[in-house]
């Protein structure tokens, strides 16, 4: 992919991953329902076509990330965030993760 057409889909991307992450942390009840009801199903549609993508072959190698003629391994992390993310270390979900993690939390209201 040229790198103006990689940019442009990463901004659109982020662009509506921060819309989603604002509404959610900001939204009133109603808002947040509507919102749970349209984009639930479209962001676990999304997170198996990412998965599917990266599943391994029967060497146990991601055939998106073994890259040249000689198939060497390239280490993916993309199942291993998707259970980090979903699934593991539930101790402390009160954490925020990956790009947002760094972000000052909004203001509680006093």
């Amino acid at each position: 992919m040229d790198e103006v057409l990689t940019s442009t889909l990463q901004r659109a991307v982020f662009g509506r991953l921060d819309y989603l992450e604002r509404l959610a942390d900001e939204g009133d009840q109603q808002s947040k329902a509507v919102l749970a009801d349209s984009e639930i199903a479209r962001l676990t549609g999304a997170f198996r076509a990412l998965l599917a993508v990266h599943a391994p072959d029967e060497l146990g190698r991601c055939r998106s990330c073994t890259a040249g003629p000689w198939r060497r391994r390239v280490r993916c992390t993309v199942w291993k965030a998707a259970y980090r993310h979903l699934v593991g270390d539930t101790a402390d979900r009160t954490t925020p993760a990956g790009r947002h993690s760094l972000r000052k939390p909004a203001r509680q209201p006093t």
